[in-house]
């Protein structure tokens, strides 16, 4: 039969059980509100190892407004048109790819009253928009009406233009099952006055009257576009997935 246990230990075991329970208790708290904050979302800015911000791309739609541009020799297209028209399926393409777009002219609408203050305007968003890369779209002419294929423009001695105008024309190019072309460097306003690296892309030829047609639908624009956005992802290094666009 086991001893009992002698009253001054009972008495002192009664009277550190209150502040027994209280560590307990305490302890029970702890735990349950670190299981709590476990449950909660955690704030994505907060995040270690969140993605890189998104790439900016300004696109601008050449000319606009009064100012039509080149004018095709077989349907009459007007550049303008055409030019808003891949703009607009440009921006789709890239937002597709997870890049985000400002466009200088959203709309058939020039700029400003006049060319001046249109080019102006244009300058202003695209060195305000924080962007990485300007491109600006357009379609050709020339005087032999044989001469067809697309054209890639940057401004000389801009190496990073030049690069980026290399990387899109080349890319472009292999879209079109075309051989491959060089970037040429030019004094057009917007590569001129871009500061992010810039590229002017001659989508093709309004004075050839077989590419007139070709350019006004929509599986070669979407050739073209799609090869375009291949272009930047190759300068910014991304790796393409070949069924993208």
């Amino acid at each position: 039969m086991a001893r009992g246990v002698p009253d001054r230990l009972v008495r002192r075991l009664m009277s550190i059980l209150p502040a027994i329970a209280v560590i307990l208790g305490a302890g029970m708290l702890v735990s349950s509100l670190m299981n709590a904050r476990a449950s909660l979302p955690v704030s994505s800015e907060q995040t270690p190892g969140d993605d890189p911000p998104r790439l900016i791309v300004v696109i601008d739609a050449g000319h606009g407004g009064g100012d039509g541009g080149a004018v095709g020799v077989g349907t009459g297209v007007v550049e303008a048109q055409l030019n808003l028209k891949y703009a607009l399926a440009l921006k789709a393409e890239l937002e597709a790819r997870g890049m985000m777009v400002v466009l200088t002219r959203p709309d058939e609408k020039s700029l400003g009253p006049g060319k001046k203050s249109d080019m102006a305007k244009r300058k202003e968003i695209m060195n305000g928009a924080d962007a990485d890369i300007v491109v600006s779209i357009h379609m050709n002419k020339f005087r032999d009406r044989k001469a067809n294929g697309p054209m890639a423009f940057y401004e000389k001695e801009n190496e990073q233009g030049k690069r980026l105008a290399t990387c899109v024309i080349q890319a472009v190019c292999a879209r079109l099952e075309r051989n491959p072309r060089i970037a040429s460097a030019a004094d057009f306003f917007i590569v001129r006055e871009s500061e992010p690296p810039a590229v002017l892309v001659e989508c093709g030829f309004l004075s050839n009257a077989d590419e007139e047609k070709l350019l006004q639908t929509d599986g070669h624009m979407q050739k073209l576009v799609s090869g375009i956005a291949d272009g930047i992802e190759d300068y910014f290094g991304i790796p393409r997935d070949d069924g993208a666009g």
